[in-house]
């Protein structure tokens, strides 16, 4: 039996492929699902900017509050001064403390003064000065902690982020890793169809030299052997590429790998599914949505705007006391504001952007709760197709020992066994991915509920 040129060519460059490597003594390193997984955590550059900014938002949060609540204190010193007639007798300190005011725009204010004279080695009698002073504005009497609620809310939002980054990483790592199993399948499957067809064609060619062939046969086998062989040479190279570029940009390893199978048990998956179908969509994983928090954050902030509008009326009030060892003080002041020619078209325009807001919260709400109800349906076709896994491949199974003895008898020809091998290769790739896309599915619905994803007890 004659060899085809091009196969030769295929053979000879594998074989220098794999001289090159085992020369160079570099193995391929074997990865796991789980350590997959691990690594694209390490490497994900969204993952660490997540981090990053929940840090920063952490540490603006810890300054807003340490501004707030804890006193400023200053010393100040005062060395005898240089005149005309020489240094001056006399050396001054003081101290100072600052507290912020927790409503309006103010602070208290403590001071000590001490003086010491050089020529008479005596200390003064310390002076010493208590302060209060403060704007309230009535209509937003605690705008001194507004940029500590700004701050509690970014920390919460970039924890938030940081939750779903991870586990968004963890579920498209493992869809990226039974995709390239598929794939590896596939080319595996190619392959030996290449080997099929190239039996095949010895076979029609012998048949050939017999007279039992004709040319057209001989002619119709090669083109199916030849465009077999196209079609394994496109998927082993897809399957190289899409490999070395998810170990390189995903993963973050340069060097070659190949992925360990993954050894999953449907049955345990779907009786996990089943039980979290149960679980009714609990009022928080609407709420706790990224979207739906920063449609109410929005609502907010038009309620704050709202009530800024019509509390334009009611007056400010400034509040001045002194107090120290030779007199005190108290002043009081009001400022109230008679007219402004916008204040009634302000308060319209604030009622109506917060009726937009509250729209906008509507429509965030029921666009989170669509789209947890799609993934429950997601999950529920997950589960069909897993609990039919059984009968399609007893299916397949009959048919094939069917399709095989019609072949064998001459009744079924070559292209239609051949169509019936690739429809069944089709269905043994998809059997091999069904567990993992279950799992990708049961773990999506659990991150829709706010739950955790418990990724480590399944793989």
């Amino acid at each position: 039996m004659r060899i085809p040129k091009k196969m030769i060519w295929i053979l000879a460059l594998a074989g220098l492929l794999a001289a090159s490597i085992g020369t160079s003594g570099e193995e391929l390193r074997t990865i796991t699902a789980p350590e997959a997984i691990r690594l694209a955590i390490q490497n994900d550059s969204g993952l660490r900017l997540a981090n990053l900014n929940l840090t920063l938002a952490r540490l603006r949060l810890e300054a807003a509050r340490n501004a707030a609540f804890l006193p400023s204190i200053s010393l100040s010193i005062a060395p005898p001064e240089l005149t005309g007639s020489g240094l001056s007798q006399a050396i001054g300190a003081a101290l100072a403390a600052s507290l912020p005011l927790p409503w309006g725009q103010g602070s208290l204010k403590a001071s000590v003064g001490l003086s010491y004279s050089t020529a008479t080695s005596e200390f003064a009698i310390p002076t010493w000065q208590l302060s209060l002073s403060d704007l309230l504005d009535l209509a937003n009497p605690a705008d001194s902690l507004s940029s500590i609620h700004a701050s509690e809310r970014a920390v919460a939002s970039a924890e938030r982020s940081l939750d779903e980054t991870e586990k968004e990483l963890i579920v498209l790592t493992l869809q990226a890793y039974r995709d390239l199993l598929a794939k590896a399948k596939q080319a595996e499957q190619r392959q030996q169809s290449v080997a099929r067809l190239h039996a095949e064609l010895g076979q029609v060619q012998q048949l050939a030299a017999q007279g039992y062939k004709g040319v057209q046969d001989v002619n119709e086998a090669k083109l199916l052997s030849l465009d077999a062989q196209v079609q394994a040479e496109n998927s082993a190279a897809t399957y190289a590429w899409d490999l070395e570029a998810f170990c390189r940009e995903t993963l973050g390893i340069s060097e070659n790998c190949e992925l360990a199978p993954l050894d999953l048990s449907l049955n345990a998956i779907l009786t996990a599914a089943h039980e979290l179908l149960l679980v009714e969509v609990p009022d928080s994983a609407v709420t706790g949505a990224a979207a739906v928090i920063s449609a109410q954050q929005g609502v907010g902030d038009a309620e704050a705007v709202l009530r800024e509008a019509r509390g334009d009326i009611l007056p400010t009030l400034s509040v001045d006391a002194k107090i120290n060892a030779s007199e005190w003080k108290v002043g009081v002041g009001v400022s109230l504001s008679l007219f402004a020619p916008s204040r009634s078209v302000d308060t319209r325009i604030a009622d109506a952007s917060l009726a937009l807001a509250k729209e906008r919260l509507d429509s965030a709400q029921e666009i989170v709760r669509n789209q947890i109800l799609d993934l429950r349906a997601s999950l529920l076709a997950s589960i069909r197709s897993g609990e039919s896994l059984t009968l399609e491949t007893e299916k397949w199974q009959l048919e094939g020992q069917v399709m095989t003895a019609r072949h064998d008898a001459g009744t079924l020809s070559d292209s239609d066994w051949a169509t019936f091998l690739e429809e069944k290769d089709g269905f043994t790739l998809d059997a091999a991915g069904r567990a993992a896309s279950l799992l990708a599915a049961y773990l999506n619905y659990r991150s829709a509920l706010g739950m955790e994803i418990q990724w480590e007890e399944w793989l």
